[in-house]
C-alpha cells in the first residue's frame, strides 16, 4: 500500500541534475519515478556511509536507465524522514550517474557531509 510522505522537497540542484542527463527519454524516466517515489509506490534502496561520500546512511537510491541490455547507469537519491509508520517527508537530493560515485557525492555536498580528506 502507497505511504505518500506528509512533505515532499525537491533539491533546488535537481532541475541542473535533470538538465545534464542531456536525453530527453532519461529526464522523462527520471521525473517518473519521483513521481512514484512521491506517491509512495515506490521504495529505494537504504544507502550507508562510504569513505568517499560520507554518511548517507538516512538516505535511499533508485536506480534507472532506458536501457534493459545493461546494468542501471543513473541514479536518484533522496532522503527520507520516518516517525514510527509515517513519512514526515521525502527530499529528492540528486540525479545523475552511478560513474566515479557523481549521483552520491552531489548528494553528500548538498547535505554537506563530504568527509575531510583526511578522514578516508
Amino acid at each position: 500500500m502507497a505511504n505518500p510522505p506528509k512533505r515532499f522537497i525537491v533539491h533546488a540542484k535537481v532541475a541542473e541534475d535533470l538538465n545534464n542527463l542531456e536525453q530527453k527519454d532519461l529526464i522523462i524516466l527520471a521525473l517518473k519515478k519521483i513521481k512514484l517515489i512521491k506517491s509512495g509506490h515506490l521504495q529505494g534502496r537504504p544507502l550507508g556511509a562510504h569513505h568517499a561520500t560520507g554518511d548517507l546512511s538516512d538516505c535511499y537510491k533508485v536506480l534507472f536507465a532506458t536501457r534493459t541490455d545493461l546494468p542501471p547507469r543513473f541514479r536518484i537519491v533522496y532522503r527520507q524522514q520516518n516517525q514510527n509508520l509515517e513519512i514526515l517527508f521525502i527530499e529528492v537530493l540528486s540525479i545523475g550517474e552511478r560513474y566515479q560515485l557523481e549521483a552520491y557525492i552531489s548528494a553528500a555536498e548538498r547535505l554537506a557531509r563530504l568527509p575531510n580528506e583526511g578522514e578516508y
